[in-house]
């Protein structure tokens, strides 16, 4: 009977350990969730920036006022009858 609940007490330890460490154990599943997780940020960080660009482009292939904006903003463009005033803010 000793032998037994000895070979008992082994089993659970052994199948405690496997559960914890082994082979898509808890141990795994806390890793991958954290990779998955980052995985995730990443992706929407991504989808995000490429729904900015679509939406740059369909402004783009719209109209000229949005050219125009970028040619403004981006290469500092005036019309020919503009006047250009720089302002420079005080420290």
């Amino acid at each position: 009977m000793k032998i037994f609940a000895l070979l008992l007490v082994i089993a659970i330890g052994f199948l405690s350990y496997d559960i914890m460490y082994g082979r898509n154990g808890i141990a795994q599943y806390d890793k991958i969730s954290v990779q998955v997780e980052k995985a995730k940020h990443k992706s929407d960080l991504l989808k995000k920036r490429n729904q900015a660009l679509l939406d740059e482009i369909s402004d783009l292939k719209q109209g000229n006022l949005t050219i125009e904006e970028l040619a403004r903003s981006e290469l500092g463009m005036i019309k020919p009858e503009e006047t250009f005033y720089r302002v420079i803010k005080a420290n």
